[in-house]
């Protein structure tokens, strides 16, 4: 009977690790935070966002650009406020194509880059911008522009539209 009950326990126990400890993104735990400082509509076709996001520690920021047709173009650039070690990903559905990584940063300069990309995948296919503080500095403030279609939304923790 105690048999039974040791391996049951174990069972279950086994069980709960696997279900609860798989899920989500073991290396980058948690969302971080977003302040919108502008936006703006530019013209009939253009649409723009100024956003100060904040990254702690084994944060993300994910900003997911919809509805977007094959051939919108999409332009952008970021800086570091404060800070020097962040990551940033842009992916077309499962494709990478944009990567930067400011690694071995020299105190003091300015860690910066520029975006620019048109959509080549069909209708309902998602871009995504992630911003990603994998490292251990802590209050990294990130400046982002972002300038879309006027017919595309952006959607997650930054919901728009």
């Amino acid at each position: 009977m105690i048999k039974k009950m040791l391996v049951f326990g174990l069972v279950a126990l086994l069980m709960l690790t696997v279900f609860a400890g798989c899920s989500g993104n073991s290396e980058l735990a948690h969302v971080g935070k977003h302040e919108i400082l502008r936006e703006a509509v530019l013209g009939n076709n253009w649409q723009m966002y100024q956003v100060r996001l904040k990254l702690d520690p084994g944060s993300y920021f994910d900003i997911d650009l919809r509805d977007m047709v094959q051939g919108d173009k999409v332009d952008g650039y970021f800086f570091l406020e404060t800070g020097s070690t962040v990551t940033v990903d842009i992916t077309s559905g499962a494709n990478v194509i944009y990567h930067f990584e400011s690694v071995n940063a020299i105190a003091g300069s300015t860690i910066s880059d520029r975006f620019s990309f048109v959509t080549n995948l069909p209708l309902g296919t998602a871009h995504v911008l992630k911003f990603a503080n994998s490292g251990t500095e802590k209050n990294i403030s990130v400046f982002l522009e972002v300038i879309y279609p006027v017919t595309a939304k952006i959607r997650g923790p930054l919901d728009v539209k």
